[in-house]
């Protein structure tokens, strides 16, 4: 069996152990810390807006770091920097060492080990088949928004945040070890070449870096690309951190309000299968549109789903539609501009998407705080979901991959 198809394994088990420790469980402590620290939600879910930041601050450092060292260097150290943060989260006695911890150590740590670096890591190993690779690779983070949430939940009734945060920890320092002795950085390295070729193929020079961003930041593909995916993604943060308490408030049990986010990971799964394979076969911009119509009919969903079992059938159709974005982010990407700069190119994006992924989650907030519902910013992100569909347009996808850098 082509090793490539092992990276993927690997890769996909990093996403789900990055986002499950983080994005997926960050609604779980929300209301323990707010009642904790006598906190606002506005000011708790903060933190998953910082911790944002601070990952799309430190992308384009991260992402040339990707394209120029060793990936499996990089992903280990940043697991055992995450497992730092939550051994400090366990320790914090205010709320501002939280923020500051969530949002440097975990933030960064969990960053370092996840979609970026394991998208790069997938993207050096695979050009044909990379659409299903990069599938394959992001169904991980589906998995961990499957299993954490459930598991978050039940670890802090039974031992609360700081225990959790703790357990948490020892699941890092424990993945670390696969992880150093699974990844190896590109196929040449083991003598094969691209999509399990017998021989292997010729490494792209990097050029100079600073040249290839100029190049980068100057091409209409990569602002059509950019501008398309942090529209779709920002009412993904709203969901992210608000759909728990969403459904809590309206009165459904703690228990099945988590399950809500599984049923989202466990749908994101096939989406990011489904839209994988298609992205291999389609044109990558008909296989967006198609997971952006779903993402629309999904939130309008949400938007007007008072029960329990039509707040699912939501949470099932937003999965597919975020899942099937995930791989065709990095197969456009690829598409336009090459593995060579592949990281380098992806962690540019990361920043300039930070002011559609910021503003989601504090707005929601503030509404709620001041209306007491979630209904009417809800409704306002359906705008943006509509201008990421118009975006993709723009984008010209070249008729041969470039093989060099930019």
């Amino acid at each position: 069996m082509f090793y490539g198809w092992r990276i993927v394994g690997i890769a996909a088990a990093a996403q789900g152990v990055s986002a499950g420790v983080t994005f997926y469980s960050y609604g779980i402590f929300v209301k323990p810390l707010a009642a904790e620290f006598d906190a606002p939600r506005l000011v708790v879910v903060f933190g998953l807006t910082l911790l944002m930041f601070t990952q799309g601050i430190v992308s384009p450092a991260l992402g040339r770091a990707l394209d120029a060292r060793s990936v499996r260097a990089l992903m280990a150290g940043g697991i055992l920097v995450c497992a730092v943060g939550f051994v400090g989260l366990s320790l914090a006695t205010r709320l501002w060492q939280i923020g500051f911890l969530f949002t440097t150590l975990v933030g960064v740590g969990a960053h370092m080990f996840g979609p970026l670096a394991t998208a790069t890591l997938v993207a050096n190993w695979f050009v044909r088949q990379r659409g299903k690779a990069l599938g394959v690779t992001a169904v991980g983070a589906s998995l961990g928004g499957l299993i954490f949430p459930v598991a978050a939940t039940r670890l802090v009734e039974a031992f609360g945040w700081r225990g959790t945060a703790e357990v948490f920890a020892v699941i890092l320092v424990l993945f670390a070890v696969p992880v150093w002795l699974m990844v190896v950085n590109r196929p040449e390295d083991m003598g094969t070449g691209l999509d399990g070729d017998l021989r292997g193929a010729p490494t792209a020079m990097p050029g100079d870096a600073n040249a290839g961003e100029i190049a980068l930041l100057t091409s209409r593909n990569f602002w059509s690309i950019t501008a398309a995916i942090g529209l779709a993604f920002c009412p993904v943060s709203v969901m992210l951190a608000h759909l728990v308490p969403y459904a809590t408030d309206l009165g459904i049990e703690p228990q099945r309000a988590a399950f809500l986010m599984s049923a989202y990971a466990g749908a994101s799964a096939a989406g990011r299968l489904l839209f994988g394979f298609m992205a291999d076969r389609l044109d990558n911009r008909v296989a967006m549109w198609i997971a952006l119509l779903l993402l629309i009919a999904a939130w309008a969903g949400l938007v007007v789903a008072p029960s329990y079992p039509a707040l699912l059938a939501a949470s099932a159709g937003l999965g597919v539609g975020v899942g099937g974005i995930m791989p065709l982010w990095g197969s456009l990407t690829g598409a336009c501009f090459g593995r060579a700069v592949f990281g380098r190119a992806m962690g540019l994006m990361n920043p300039l998407m930070l002011p559609f992924n910021l503003a989601g989650a504090p707005i929601a907030a503030y509404v709620y705080d001041e209306t007491g519902s979630y209904t009417l910013v809800f409704t306002a992100f359906l705008g943006t979901l509509i201008a990421s569909a118009s975006v993709i347009a723009l984008i010209r996808i070249p008729t041969v991959e470039p093989a060099a850098s930019v």
